[in-house]
């Protein structure tokens, strides 16, 4: 329902002389121009005004609200940009953003609101139902926007766990990727999702998608262990962005991904620094149960970049005794690498491993 000018007036009366400004303008003549000004231009650059001086002046929150039924797209469009922008202190345009991205005539609207939606929490989870009916809008857009939206939520929009995994087949791009990040947000509540990420993780066809559906395994956590055989395959995947997240998936799966050391080991030659670098704290953990382990580690002390020798020798030093094999190696190192920092770290590995405390914990 559109309030009438005199009610939204009402909240800015007691406005002094230091009430801020924009170009001139305080909040009620802002208020007054959005809701009585002809001009769609002019309705739009009040919604700016209201967005630059804030929800902490009065009155500015609910005009920006109210601007949701304007007659014109562009400004209802901006006002639920607008609110999306205010964050926490928005958190009573809630239910019109709601309304808004349910009912609105048009897709740009709907997405902008579902958009904002997203940006509010915690306000936003009583929204968790229209923005769950608003995943089978025909629009991609608001289609995507909402699944972020739901994303953001996190494990308060459980509910709508099966209508995300839908998505991961939807034919838009972006709302697939939408779909995943949404769904590793739930977290562990997402364990009935594992197959069908799983299965994007190998199949889809679109890198962005594979790597996040990556990615919300790692947030999955210990419960996506059904998918570590797929992961373990994403490690030869050719883009390195879908390898780095296969990685990290399987270490923060930690020990419950131990049947992908054989891959695990591989991705210690892999072409790509970063992904060495991760695949030695991954495998690092499997070390006192798996003899490969600790001289795989060995031979990445030879590694030619800074980076991935300083992890192997920090995961050798973590490993404690269990890595002694590793001393004459590293007592190597602590007298001929060209890196200051390398033989400075190796030397705190060496005092680890023969340290009789045993081995430290994985950070």
């Amino acid at each position: 329902m559109t309030l009438p000018l005199p009610s939204i007036l009402a909240a800015v009366r007691a406005a002094d002389d230091s009430e801020p400004t924009v170009r001139g303008k305080k909040a009620p003549e802002w208020l007054e121009m959005l809701q009585k000004d002809p001009n769609v231009e002019r309705r739009r650059a009040a919604v700016i005004a209201l967005g630059i001086l804030g929800p902490k002046v009065p009155g500015v929150v609910l005009g920006l609200s109210d601007a949701l039924k304007d007659a014109d797209a562009v400004v209802r469009r901006t006002a639920a940009q607008t609110l999306g922008q205010l964050g926490p202190d928005g958190r009573k345009a809630g239910e019109p953003l709601a309304e808004t991205q349910k009912a609105d005539k048009t897709e740009a609207v709907r997405q902008a609101a579902a958009m904002a939606l997203g940006r509010l929490v915690p306000a936003s989870k009583a929204a968790v139902p229209e923005l769950t009916s608003a995943l089978q809008d025909p629009h991609a857009g608001t289609r995507a926007a909402a699944a972020e939206a739901l994303g953001r939520i996190g494990p308060d929009a459980a509910a709508a766990l099966p209508n995300l995994v839908k998505l991961l087949k939807d034919s838009d791009r972006l709302v697939r990727s939408q779909a995943a990040f949404a769904l590793g947000r739930l977290g562990s509540e997402a364990q009935a999702a594992v197959p069908s990420l799983a299965e994007a993780v190998l199949q889809d066809s679109q890198v962005d998608v594979r790597r996040v559906a990556a990615e919300a395994l790692g947030q999955i956590g210990p419960q996506a262990q059904p998918a570590v055989a797929s992961l373990a395959q994403a490690l030869k995947d050719k883009q390195v962005e879908v390898r780095r997240a296969a990685v990290l998936a399987l270490s923060k799966i930690g020990t419950e991904a131990k049947t992908a050391l054989p891959s695990l080991l591989e991705a210690l030659k892999d072409g790509d620094k970063s992904v060495r670098s991760l695949a030695i704290h991954t495998v690092g953990p499997f070390a006192q149960e798996a003899s490969p382990v600790v001289p795989a580690l060995v031979t990445c002390l030879l590694d030619e970049v800074v980076d991935v020798r300083l992890a192997a020798v920090e995961e050798l030093g973590r490993l404690g005794p269990v890595a002694t094999a590793a001393l004459p190696a590293l007592r190597d190192l602590q007298k001929s690498d060209g890196r200051s920092i390398v033989r400075e770290a190796a030397s705190d590995a060496i005092k680890r491993i023969e340290s009789p405390s045993g081995p430290l914990p994985c950070d």
